[in-house]
């Protein structure tokens, strides 16, 4: 007769990662920014924690003023009434509690003049000189 004896152990796995802010936002000349605020997933998680409390500030440096705070939608999309001007340089600023403060800035650039050709066939013309940073739409 053989008696096997056994202990079981149970292990947690939390590594105590602390989560990094991902912050996602392209300024645009629509008429509402947005902006996405998450938390990475640490190794030990099975999913990322939602990021539900922030203050986002868009600040038009140019002008010298405080455009306004992003509001939260839904999920992690918070948005902002505000059409972006060009050559107007902006800082925004996201504070959450618990982390330092993080920001960035960069300017809005020139839009792309939009021509006809004679024939109908569409054609843009960018000024080299202006940096340009999306894909022009071609309109007809």
């Amino acid at each position: 007769m053989t008696i096997l004896t056994s202990c079981v152990r149970e292990v947690v796995l939390d590594a105590g990662e602390r989560p990094q802010v991902v912050v996602e936002c392209v300024l645009t000349n629509d008429e509402t920014q947005e902006l996405r605020l998450n938390f990475t997933k640490g190794a030990s998680k099975a999913e990322a924690e939602p990021l539900t409390e922030a203050v986002a500030t868009l600040i038009d440096l140019t002008a010298g003023k405080t455009v306004g705070d992003f509001e939260k939608a839904s999920g992690d999309l918070w948005t902002l009434g505000y059409s972006a001007v060009p050559d107007h340089r902006y800082r925004i600023e996201i504070q959450v509690p618990g982390y330092d403060l993080i920001f960035a800035e960069d300017t809005m650039p020139q839009l792309p003049e939009i021509t006809e050709r004679h024939r109908g066939e569409p054609n843009v013309e960018i000024d080299q000189d202006k940096p340009w940073s999306s894909t022009p739409i071609l309109v007809q």
